[in-house]
C-alpha cells in the first residue's frame, strides 16, 4: 500500500510511466462502488494535509463539482475551510460556489475584478511567470487573486481540485459505447495522454506556483494530485465516469457529501475556470479596448464593433510593426500628450 502524503503535489508522470496504456487494469464499473472509493480518498488525503498543516485552511472554491467535493470533504472531516471564490462581470462561478459555501457553512469570500483588475493581473502574471501562453496567464489570475484578498493568511492548508478533470476525463465524451471493449481503450488512452503531460515538473512554466505564491505554494494542495489518486483513477472504467454526465463516480461522491436540499450541485455542468470566471472575456474586452487605442485605429471602422478577428489581425499587424502600444495613465486611461508624442 503506497504511503499517504501531505504534500503539496506529487509528480506522477515523473514517477512512473503512466503514458504506457493498460486498459485490462480499468475493471470498476460500477459508480457507486467507485464514488466510495472516490470519497474516502479524498477524505483520506484531507486527513494527511490537516495533520500536517493545523492552520486554518482554505479552499479555492470556483464552484464546480471538483472543488465543491473538497469543501464538502473537508466539511465532513470537521474542518471548516475559508471559501475564495474569483469572479468577474461574466463569471458564472458565483452562484454555485454561493450555494456551496451556505450549504456547507463555510465563510465565503468573493473576489470581483473588474476588467482593469484583470489586465493588469495579467500583466503582472506575465512577468513572474515568463511567458504570456494563454491558458498559463488565465490559470494563475485566480490562484493570485485568490491570495492576495486573505487565502494564504491563515497559515494552513489552502487547498484545490485542479487535477480531477485529468485522472477522471472531465469535459471528455466517448466516441464508443460506454460498455464497449473500444471505449475502455479510447478512455485509458486519453487519460494516460492528459495525464502524462499534467502531472510533472517539466511543463512550460515548471516554477508555476512558486513564482505566484512564494514560500505559500508549499501550503497550495493539489487534493487529486497524488501517485495513490492516479492508482485508484487508472482502475475505473467507462461505466464509473461516464453517463448523463462526465466524471459521474465523482459527482456521486460529492451528493453524498452534500446536505440534501443542495445535491443537484454535484450535478452542474462548468466550463474551465479561465472561461466560467470570466477571465476570457474580461481579457478579450481589455484586447479590444488596446485596439481601438492604437494610433490610426479608428480611421476606417471602429474595434469597439468589430469582430474578434480583425481585433486579433490588428494587434498582430502592430506587433509586426514594432509600435509601441498606446500610453497609459493608472486606472487605464489615455494620456492625450502621451499619444501625441508618440506620433
Amino acid at each position: 500500500m503506497i504511503r499517504q502524503t501531505a504534500d503539496s503535489m506529487e509528480f506522477v508522470s515523473d514517477l512512473y510511466d503512466i503514458a504506457t496504456g493498460n486498459p485490462e487494469a480499468r475493471r470498476t464499473t460500477d459508480p457507486e462502488v467507485a464514488a466510495g472509493l472516490v470519497a474516502d480518498e479524498t477524505r483520506d488525503r484531507l486527513t494527511a494535509i490537516f495533520d500536517r498543516h493545523p492552520g486554518d485552511a482554505s479552499v479555492l472554491l470556483s464552484g464546480g463539482v471538483d472543488s465543491i467535493l473538497v469543501a464538502a470533504a473537508a466539511a465532513s472531516l470537521g474542518v471548516k475551510p475559508r471559501a475564495f471564490t474569483v469572479v468577474t462581470d461574466h463569471s458564472t462561478d458565483g452562484t454555485s460556489a454561493a450555494a456551496a459555501a451556505a450549504a456547507l457553512g463555510l465563510p465565503h469570500t468573493v473576489v470581483r475584478l473588474t476588467r482593469d483588475d484583470v489586465a493588469a493581473l495579467a500583466a503582472e502574471v506575465v512577468e513572474r511567470l515568463g511567458t504570456a501562453e494563454l491558458w498559463e496567464v488565465t490559470a494563475a489570475i485566480p490562484v493570485l487573486a485568490a491570495a492576495r484578498n486573505g487565502a494564504a493568511d491563515g497559515g494552513g492548508a489552502i487547498l484545490t481540485g485542479s487535477g480531477a478533470d485529468a485522472i477522471f476525463a472531465g469535459g471528455r465524451t466517448l466516441g464508443q459505447p460506454v460498455d464497449s471493449p473500444g471505449a475502455v481503450r479510447e478512455m485509458d488512452r486519453v487519460i494516460r495522454g492528459e495525464s502524462s503531460a499534467n502531472f510533472t515538473h517539466h511543463r512550460l512554466v515548471p516554477h508555476f506556483y512558486p513564482a505566484l505564491l512564494g514560500a505559500d505554494a508549499r501550503r497550495l494542495m493539489h487534493v487529486f494530485q497524488t501517485v495513490r489518486f492516479w492508482r485508484l483513477a487508472e482502475t475505473l472504467a467507462p461505466p464509473a465516469l461516464f453517463g448523463d454526465h462526465d466524471k459521474l463516480c465523482l459527482r456521486i461522491a460529492c451528493e453524498r457529501l452534500l446536505p440534501g436540499p443542495h445535491r443537484s450541485l454535484a450535478w452542474q455542468r462548468k466550463h474551465a475556470i479561465q472561461r466560467s470566471s470570466g477571465l476570457m472575456e474580461a481579457l478579450a474586452e481589455a484586447a479590444r479596448g488596446y485596439a481601438a487605442r492604437l494610433p490610426g485605429a479608428k480611421t476606417y471602422s471602429d474595434p469597439a464593433g468589430e469582430p474578434f478577428d480583425a481585433i486579433a489581425t490588428r494587434l498582430y499587424l502592430h506587433i509586426l510593426s514594432g509600435a509601441r502600444g498606446p500610453v497609459q495613465k493608472h486606472g487605464g486611461e489615455d494620456d492625450p500628450e502621451e499619444e501625441h508624442r508618440d506620433r
